[in-house]
C-alpha cells in the first residue's frame, strides 16, 4: 500500500510519460508506453511475419521455403527475426531513438523486445558472430552513435555461443544517400559495394554470423552485408531486425 502511493506521489512530482506519444503512463508496466500504445505495441508484436524473409505474411502462406514474395525473389540469408511491422508506437520510438538521440529506448525498451524474439529462433545456437550493419564514420559522428551496435549489445544475451559484438568485422566504404525515397533498382546501386569485410581471416571463415539492425525495408543493404559476409567465409547469415516495412515495389535482394 505503501509503495503504491509513493509511486502515486512520485508521478505527482515527475509525471512519467509514454516513450512514443508522450502521454501520462503508468510505471508498472511491461514497457513504458500509456495504455493506447501499449495495447497498439502488443498487437504489432503479435503479427505474423515469415521466418526467413522477415516481411509480414499470413499464418498460412508461409511454408518451409518461407513465403510467397521470398519463394520468387530468395534471399541472401538464412532466416530472419523481427520485434513487429515499422508502424504506430514501433516506428515512432525507432525515429524518436535516431533523431532526438533517445539512446535509452535502443537500450531498455527495443533491444531488449529484440533480444525476447531472438531467444526464441531455433538458428539462435547456431550464431557465432554478431555483427551490426555499421554506419559511415561521418554519419556516426553527427548521430553520435549507431543505433545497430546498441541493438546488439542487446541480443547478445539470447545468443549463447556468441562471445561479444564483432562491430568492426564488417565495414561501411563510404557514405551512401538514405535509401528511403529510392526505387528498388537504385536502392541495389546505392549500396552495392558500400561494404566490406575487415581483412579476411578466421573470425568469419564457417562461422554463424548475426547481423542486427533497426529497420529492413526493401531488403537491400541487409542483403549487400550478407553478400560481402559470405564472400568472406561466413557459413551462414542470419538478420535480427526491430522492424520490417512493407515495400511496394519488390525485386531481388
Amino acid at each position: 500500500m505503501l509503495s503504491r502511493l509513493l509511486v502515486s506521489v512520485g508521478q505527482l512530482v515527475l509525471p512519467v510519460h509514454c516513450a512514443a506519444c508522450g502521454a501520462a503512463a503508468p510505471t508498472d508496466r511491461r514497457w513504458p508506453l500509456c495504455d493506447v500504445c501499449g495495447r497498439e505495441m502488443a498487437d504489432l508484436i503479435a503479427a505474423p511475419y515469415c521466418p526467413l524473409c522477415g516481411r509480414r505474411a499470413g499464418p498460412h502462406t508461409v511454408g518451409p521455403d518461407g513465403c510467397f514474395f521470398c519463394r520468387k525473389y530468395p534471399v541472401r540469408f538464412s532466416a530472419a527475426v523481427r520485434v513487429g511491422p515499422y508502424e504506430g508506437p514501433l516506428k515512432t520510438l525507432i525515429l524518436r531513438c535516431k533523431d532526438e538521440r533517445r539512446v535509452a529506448i535502443a537500450e531498455r525498451l527495443l533491444g531488449r523486445l529484440l533480444r525476447e524474439r531472438l531467444a526464441l529462433a531455433p538458428w539462435a545456437d547456431q550464431v557465432d558472430r554478431i555483427v551490426p550493419v555499421p554506419l559511415h564514420w561521418t554519419r556516426r559522428i553527427g548521430r553520435g552513435f549507431n543505433q545497430a551496435g546498441l541493438l546488439a549489445w542487446e541480443v547478445a544475451g539470447a545468443a549463447p555461443k556468441a562471445k561479444g559484438i564483432s562491430a568492426r568485422l564488417l565495414r561501411r566504404t563510404r557514405p551512401t544517400p538514405h535509401q528511403t525515397s529510392l526505387p528498388s533498382a537504385q536502392r541495389q546501386k546505392n549500396v552495392r559495394g558500400a561494404f566490406a569485410a575487415r581483412a579476411a581471416n578466421d573470425a568469419l571463415k564457417g562461422k554463424g554470423v548475426l547481423l542486427v539492425d533497426d529497420v529492413m525495408t526493401s531488403g537491400t543493404t541487409i542483403g549487400e552485408c550478407a553478400r560481402v559476409l559470405k564472400g568472406a567465409g561466413a557459413r551462414d547469415v542470419y538478420v535480427a531486425v526491430v522492424a520490417t516495412a512493407d515495400y511496394d515495389e519488390v525485386g531481388p535482394w
